[in-house]
């Protein structure tokens, strides 16, 4: 079986400085580092007020400039106050994710190996591309793909799976940019299909006479970490023999992951 397989705040408080001494202007990222950073040094929740008093920054930009982060899902409000958003979980979780699905996903991949004999593959999802993690080579000649290759979300399983239930809709509209609406339309049935099945296909539309097929790993707030994915030869590649296999894959994957971080 081949296999290929929070920092301390500095720059944020250099810059406010810079300008509390000489008066220079402070960048709009500048801003929005200093209410992120003061929003997690909280270790709760905070106000708009406590939020410019900490920071410096003006009241009214604290409020324009949260409101904003709010829309993005990078900060969240409560009934007490501001707090850190979902979507910042989600980019913490997919900066350890390669090491941690490496760690995680190794077993799943030899038991999923040796019930299938394809060509498999763990993959994240960055952009409107997944990058594949870690590639188990089968019986396809020449492999599709290897880790550290990207393939493109909407058209691979392994793309299909993760943006069946992601909330990011700025990705959902960047992967939709272009479609006709026929294909909209029937690609958003599809994905509405995957949410319900938890298993997507790839009946070649990514690489020609290749068959895939991928079910999501999902973290506890059902939200996706990474795909896995089978592979084979459009010839004999039987899917609906590989629907289960790989799903019930996907489900140890997330088991596992679950487990190291409890």
């Amino acid at each position: 079986m081949p296999l290929t397989l929070a920092t301390p705040r500095t720059g944020t408080d250099t810059a406010l400085m810079r300008s509390a001494l000489t008066g220079e202007p402070v960048s709009v990222l500048d801003r929005i580092l200093a209410i992120l950073d003061t929003v997690r040094e909280s270790h709760g929740s905070t106000t708009i007020t406590q939020l410019a008093l900490a920071t410096g920054i003006p009241k009214s930009t604290v409020s324009r400039l949260v409101g904003d982060l709010v829309r993005q899902r990078y900060l969240a409000r409560t009934e007490h106050g501001v707090v850190i958003g979902l979507r910042l979980f989600e980019l913490g979780a997919r900066a350890s994710t390669p090491r941690r699905l490496s760690v995680a996903a190794l077993p799943v991949l030899a038991e999923l190996f040796n019930a299938t004999g394809e060509h498999l593959n763990v993959a994240v999802q960055e952009g409107q591309d997944m990058i594949s993690v870690i590639s188990v080579r089968g019986r396809l000649r020449p492999a599709p793909s290897r880790a550290g290759v990207r393939v493109p979300s909407a058209t691979t399983a392994l793309g299909k799976a993760v943006l069946a239930f992601t909330e990011d809709e700025a990705v959902l509209r960047d992967v939709l940019t272009g479609f006709e609406p026929d294909r909209r339309h029937s690609f958003e049935r599809e994905l509405a299909t995957v949410r319900a099945e938890a298993v997507a296909i790839d009946r070649c539309e990514t690489f020609p006479g290749v068959v895939g097929v991928a079910s999501p790993v999902l973290s506890p707030e059902r939200l996706p970490v990474a795909a896995i994915s089978v592979a084979g030869p459009e010839s004999d590649m039987d899917a609906n023999r590989m629907m289960p296999l790989v799903r019930h894959a996907a489900l140890v994957l997330t088991h596992r992951l679950a487990l190291q971080t409890a």
